[in-house]
């Protein structure tokens, strides 16, 4: 593409209405929900061509998005193409990995996503909520998480530092999982912190070991041939 004029032409989305329903927004991931506060246009001299400056505010979370997007010029009551850019975009979030357990990986998403919308109570409620399914899947069977933690110590399944790890997330977690109506919100800090102390936990437990055992299967064909 030589040109802005060009964009929308030959390539991008059905239609010649912009695809609201396609665009989240960057600060609480919802879609599709927007209220038009502003635009600005701009034609091409002799052509039909508009290019469209719009912003948008979120009916979720009352925060804005920018949006540049521009309908194809040989449109025909509503038949054609459209694309456009949206600012600020959402931050990805990966899914997590297929070996961790389903329920640990669904809470972990959960806490980042909370995290990224600063909604920090509940992204310290998910990585606890993580780190007690971690704990069951490890076969711990305590009465409390304190106890799950301990007992996976002993075992040796869990070193002192990841133990000393594992408590911060609990202790972090509790005041929002046993809640009481005096409480303070869980600080910015501790959210981020519950949910790093959450992903060493992660590696620890099952990307190592994942990454150690593909290491041997492949070392594994040479040592028979040896």
């Amino acid at each position: 593409m030589s040109s802005w004029w060009q964009f929308g032409e030959g390539s991008g989305q059905f239609g010649t209405d912009l695809a609201l329903y396609q665009i989240k927004c960057a600060f609480c991931n919802e879609a599709g929900n927007f209220e038009l506060t502003h635009r600005e246009t701009k034609q091409k001299p002799n052509s039909r061509k508009v290019l469209n400056f719009d912003t948008y505010k979120c009916g979720n979370c009352a925060n804005f998005v920018m949006i540049f997007w521009s309908p194809s010029e040989d449109r025909v009551s509503g038949h054609g193409l459209h694309d456009y850019i949206a600012t600020p975009w959402p931050k990805g979030i990966r899914d997590g990995e297929d070996y961790w357990p389903t329920a640990a990986r669904r809470h972990w998403k959960q806490a980042h996503s909370n995290l990224n919308n600063s909604n920090y109570d509940a992204a310290a409620l998910m990585a606890r909520s993580a780190l007690q399914v971690i704990t069951r899947d490890k076969g711990a069977t305590g009465n409390t998480l304190y106890e799950e933690i301990e007992i996976l110590a002993t075992s040796g399944v869990l070193s002192p530092t990841i133990k000393d790890w594992s408590h911060e997330v609990r202790e972090l977690g509790n005041p929002v999982a046993h809640a009481n109506p005096d409480d303070d919100e869980t600080s910015a800090e501790d959210a981020e912190d519950i949910v790093k102390f959450l992903d060493f936990l992660l590696k620890y437990l099952y990307d190592l070991p994942k990454q150690i055992n593909d290491y041997r299967s492949r070392r594994n064909p040479q040592e028979d041939e040896e």
